[in-house]
């Protein structure tokens, strides 16, 4: 089985994928007003090629062998994503003309309360937490997961194990 590492995610390394942003701690973006309230807007933007409104749902995912097995892609749609509670694990892969192609998949340590918006067309998965369940945030539009995801099962010999 192939391995390959996963790096903490910086906004260098993620861009060919899509946007980061420290919803958590947004010390570096523009903030409106002043302490004890500051608002800081747009701090990440996901583009939408569907019309449907953006739906906020939640995955729990719990803590089991960092092994990809699956991967998918939404043609219409950027999809975002946050771990809430714990430190995650995601998986990424440039967009193609359909076909996973698991020796292009890299991994990212991702960091609780940071945002992270795939561009449409990128293949993914579930993320993998780090040390218990945990529960991501994920923003898509309305029933995507129903008529705009392409989801497919990799053979077992191009099963991927992730290291950190």
């Amino acid at each position: 089985m192939k391995t390959i590492k996963a790096v903490q995610v910086t906004e260098t390394n993620f861009a060919p994928y899509g946007y980061l942003a420290d919803i958590a701690d947004p010390k570096y973006a523009y903030g409106l007003g002043e302490y004890p309230c500051t608002f800081h807007r747009d701090i990440a933007l996901a583009p939408m090629a569907s019309p449907a409104p953006i739906a906020f749902g939640s995955l729990r995912v719990g803590k089991r062998s960092m092994i990809i097995k699956d991967v998918e892609y939404h043609t219409l749609a950027s999809e975002v994503m946050m771990p809430f509670d714990c430190d995650m694990v995601m998986y990424v892969g440039p967009a193609n003309s359909g076909e996973p192609e698991p020796d292009k998949l890299e991994a990212f340590v991702i960091p609780k309360g940071t945002l992270l918006v795939f561009r449409a067309g990128m293949w993914h998965g579930a993320p993998f937490p780090l040390k218990e369940d945990g529960t991501v945030l994920i923003c898509l539009p309305e029933r995507t997961y129903l008529n705009d995801t392409t989801k497919l099962f990799l053979d077992e010999k191009d099963f991927i194990s992730i290291e950190l």
